[in-house]
């Protein structure tokens, strides 16, 4: 395999439900390539050239010790979701006053850059329902009802399901790039 290709796949091994459009975003982090800043920023460019015509997205929105933490997204679902005034409400509690794709993001960015660790709301840029956000907040991140791909507080059932349709979507997309499919070709529009 390829340097571009390896990296390609751990995009794929990283974000396959953001691809598929079942999520929002996905969070993933990388050794900054040899090079310095110039190689990754090529990388990006590519990644969003190809998957940015079915909507998905790719930045960095932290560095540290060596590594970029790279958020890929589908703007047209996380615009959806800052729509809501349940989540702007909850969001206005962290500073964010600006509900843009840009702004939220830069303003998400900022907050990281501001913590040690990642500031809890991220959880909604990445598709965690509102309720678990909250209640991971409150409860300091013990007592959930349920652990799967975050911590559950809410719907046990809901949050089940939507699991399993993530580990499919881990599944098949990997499977899917192992045999010769490209980002393209796999972002679903």
């Amino acid at each position: 395999m390829t340097a571009e290709r390896l990296m390609d796949y751990k995009l794929v091994r990283q974000c396959a439900p953001t691809l598929a459009a079942r999520k929002v975003g996905s969070l993933f982090c990388m050794e900054n390539i040899q090079g310095g800043r110039e190689p990754m920023c090529s990388l990006l460019a590519r990644w969003n050239h190809d998957l940015n015509p079915s909507g998905v997205f790719v930045r960095i929105v932290a560095e540290r010790c060596g590594r970029s933490f790279i958020y890929v997204y589908r703007r047209n679902l996380l615009s959806r979701l800052f729509e809501t005034a349940e989540v702007r409400h909850f969001l206005k509690q962290y500073d964010y006053k600006h509900f843009d794709e840009e702004r939220l993001i830069l303003n998400l960015t900022h907050r990281i850059g501001r913590c040690r660790c990642f500031p809890h709301e991220i959880g909604l840029f990445l598709g965690y329902p509102l309720e678990d956000v909250k209640g991971f907040i409150i409860n300091a991140g013990k007592n959930s009802k349920s652990t799967g791909y975050w911590k559950v507080y809410g719907d046990v059932e809901k949050s089940e399901r939507i699991f399993e349709c993530f580990r499919k979507c881990f599944s098949v997309m990997s499977s899917l790039f192992e045999r010769g499919y490209s980002l393209p070709m796999l972002a679903v529009s």
